[in-house]
């Protein structure tokens, strides 16, 4: 309270400021001082729920036998209090409250706060704890901080806001008509960004990319998200990188994966942390986070950080420090070898731990490299640094810092993608030409134009008759058998008038003209 009341206030009225005063209502807002003072408070309010009552009761909830107990969880200004459903419980709890506001001059909203029974709580006991707390309200928001607070079964349902609200944004833009370009930067910067916080924490269900999906390309083609035009593209064409005759938009399964990663990696490289106590203590308490099996009645949470532990195998390594930790046959250890394996066979061998394959003094042991492995892999294995007496870590390979990044991550599970696709699938396209391209010093929608016409995505009436939307291919300016691309923007009667103009007030000598192939 000293800290409170050393400032003091004065109020303009009518262009006239008052007398001076003092606060003495504890802490208000707008006070330079008042964050520290609110998390002061926040720290004691954390102590009396920890240490006020007897044990039985003040110990929380836990979700095993091996999870450590959680009596309460604080967020920015909301709180959230785990206790016994019983009449003990409740006026421990009450007494904390009142206490807390006693001492920090904070009262509790009783109509803002809500309180959630276990399903198998009894309705005298919810009776007598909603009259004891004097909070009526029995409900389990939706939603919290935009994700849903609970997932049943039907995960579509749960997210089926997020087509919606992108269905919504995209209708925005429908009635301005962009072109390729700008509908490019929209889309990248704005509609992929929509699904991104929700992405880090659960496992989108499939078929809810694929609603997103559809209105990004509906919208990409068409300038609106119900349009009915022609899509010239499979989607994941589009997903390529520029640079292999794709525009780079967002594989939004893929992104979500490299999104869920990096939850795995931080249980990895934050064992301390509550949440991968937690876990760990409901999960993998005997076992290590990259081989532990998914249980059947595991929580949709953990579900989806199973999901993103395939994005970590793709890029995890281990550091070799006293090798003790580090499986020869099982880890990924060896950087920029093949899949950072081994490939010696492994049967008939007698060394499981790389620790058996160092010396006394941390060095690599030569001879016994060259009794159990090729040359190719005792090369790899003494090119590998070591780090002394320290124990091995996890690493992320594709950064030179080690540490994980959601965008390497999504570059590993596109390439493996890419390499699943049969050749017969891909265009021939060369990359060199596709850089010239997207390097050019014209406007973007220069650039989208000539990307279009390398890969005959213009409505010309040779390409329409080969999709079967129009049945003759002549061109109707010049009487020409066939209107191609190459036609319509070269040899046509009114292409060369264009081109003879553009050279004669520009003064540019123009390149010979060629057909396009």
């Amino acid at each position: 309270m000293r800290c409170v009341s050393s400032v003091s206030f004065s109020i303009k009225v009518n262009g006239a400021l008052s007398q001076t005063f003092k606060p003495s209502r504890g802490i208000r807002q707008g006070d330079p001082i008042s964050p520290y003072l609110f998390l002061l408070c926040s720290e004691g309010l954390s102590c009396l729920l920890k240490g006020i009552g007897p044990v039985h009761i003040s110990r929380g909830v836990r979700v095993g036998i091996h999870s450590p107990w959680v009596s309460h969880l604080l967020f920015a200004d909301d709180s959230i209090v785990f206790s016994e459903a019983t009449q003990r419980g409740a006026n421990r709890l009450k007494e904390i409250l009142d206490k807390y506001s006693r001492g920090s001059g904070q009262l509790v909203n009783k109509e803002k706060s809500a309180i959630f029974f276990s399903t198998n709580c009894q309705s005298e006991a919810k009776d007598a704890v909603r009259d004891i707390l004097d909070i009526q309200k029995e409900a389990l928001a939706e939603k919290y901080l935009g994700l849903p607070t609970a997932v049943g079964r039907s995960t579509k349902e749960a997210f089926e806001y997020m087509p919606t609200r992108m269905k919504g944004l995209i209708g925005g833009w429908s009635g301005r008509e962009a072109s390729c370009a700008g509908r490019e930067v929209l889309l990248k910067s704005v509609a992929q960004a929509v699904p991104t916080y929700s992405m880090s924490c659960f496992l989108l269900p499939k078929s809810t990319c694929k609603e997103m999906r559809q209105v990004i390309a509906n919208y990409w083609w068409g300038s609106s998200a119900d349009s009915r035009r022609i899509h010239w593209l499979r989607w994941d064409r589009l997903t390529w990188p520029k640079c292999k005759g794709g525009m780079g938009f967002r594989d939004l399964y893929l992104f979500n994966l490299s999104m869920l990663g990096k939850q795995g990696w931080r249980l990895i490289t934050r064992p301390e942390s509550l949440c991968a106590w937690v876990l760990r203590g409901r999960y993998f308490h005997d076992t290590d986070f990259m081989e532990c099996i998914r249980k059947k009645k595991a929580s949709f949470t953990w579900r989806a950080i199973m999901a993103g532990r395939e994005a970590l195998k793709l890029g995890m390594v281990k550091r070799i420090g006293d090798g003790e930790t580090t499986k020869i046959w099982k880890d990924r250890w060896i950087p920029n070898h093949f899949s950072g394996k081994l490939i010696t066979p492994e049967e008939g061998q007698t060394v499981v731990r790389v620790a058996e394959l160092m010396d006394a003094h941390g060095n690599w042991d030569d001879m016994m490299l060259r009794q159990h492995f090729i040359d190719i892999d005792v090369d790899a294995i003494l090119r590998t640094p070591t780090r002394g007496a320290h124990h091995d870590v996890w690493a992320w390979e594709p950064e030179n810092h080690g540490m994980y990044s959601v965008k390497s991550a999504y570059k590993l599970l596109d390439a493996r993608r890419h390499q699943t696709a049969t050749m017969t699938e891909a265009r021939p396209s060369n990359s060199d030409t596709w850089k010239r391209i997207w390097k050019l010093k014209v406007p973007s929608k220069v650039r989208v134009f000539w990307w279009r016409v390398i890969h005959e995505f213009l409505p010309a009436r040779q390409v329409l008759k080969q999709k079967h939307i129009e049945q003759l291919a002549n061109c109707e300016m010049c009487g020409a058998e066939e209107e191609s691309i190459a036609h319509t923007l070269m040899h046509c009667t009114v292409a060369q008038i264009f081109w003879k103009q553009t050279k004669t007030m520009t003064g540019v000598k123009l390149p010979e003209l060629h057909p396009i192939t």
